[in-house]
């Protein structure tokens, strides 16, 4: 199928299926898809946390208040929750362990050209982290990168999906101890399957004019 009808045929599932859960092949296929996400320079600043546990989703769930409880019935319902993190520093050892990855599979012909591509890294690196909240964005910005990966990857495979960004990011962080980790969260998604009352599911997509949009120069 031409993927611009995978790209028409997309949404934001507002009502989950309580009783649909996602297989586990189905799942191995999805994260796949999230490991394969393009990151610049290869540097790949997240962590993925999974979770299927109603005890976890209710760890989550405290996260949204002020305004976000409309969220709390979607990751209740859903089949999955995936946490979304950024790293929020780009150290020697992750940078080692990315150049580690990419000598065993074979993208470097000599040690020399391994070399020459940790001095790039390094340099780029070295641009950003004069500010951490610089060096933190720019890392984030890759994060956004996998999750328009996974949104159109859950469509391809015909699983519901919803980017989540209403909730307290503080006290997620908080509850999960992810600074201790070096990490932020930042976006939540939930998967799964569309419910029968899903009226988001039937209604139009709303763009702007593509002249609006797109200027040839």
């Amino acid at each position: 199928m031409n993927p611009v009808i995978y790209a028409q045929q997309r949404y934001t599932c507002k009502s989950y299926d309580a009783n649909r859960k996602i297989d586990a092949q189905t799942l191995d296929d999805l994260l796949q898809m999230l490991w394969l996400s393009p990151s610049s320079i290869n540097i790949q600043p997240w962590r993925f946390f999974v979770t299927d546990n109603a005890q976890t989703k209710e760890k989550i769930i405290k996260s949204m208040i002020d305004g976000d409880e409309h969220n709390v019935a979607k990751i209740n319902n859903c089949s999955h929750v995936i946490i979304f993190c950024t790293r929020t520093n780009i150290d020697q050892d992750h940078l080692m362990r990315v150049l580690q990855a990419e000598k065993d599979s074979g993208r470097f012909a000599s040690e020399d050209i391994m070399k020459a591509r940790l001095t790039l890294c390094q340099h780029y690196i070295s641009q950003l982290t004069a500010d951490a909240d610089t060096l933190f964005h720019w890392a984030e910005n890759q994060t956004f990168i996998a999750l328009g990966q996974l949104l159109l990857s859950a469509q391809l495979l015909g699983v519901d999906a919803t980017p989540i960004g209403g909730y307290n990011k503080q006290l997620l962080n908080k509850e999960f101890e992810f600074d201790k980790q070096n990490l932020q969260s930042s976006v939540l998604v939930a998967l799964g399957y569309a419910s029968n009352n899903d009226n988001n599911k039937t209604l139009a997509k709303a763009r702007l004019d593509k002249a609006e949009i797109f200027e040839f120069i």
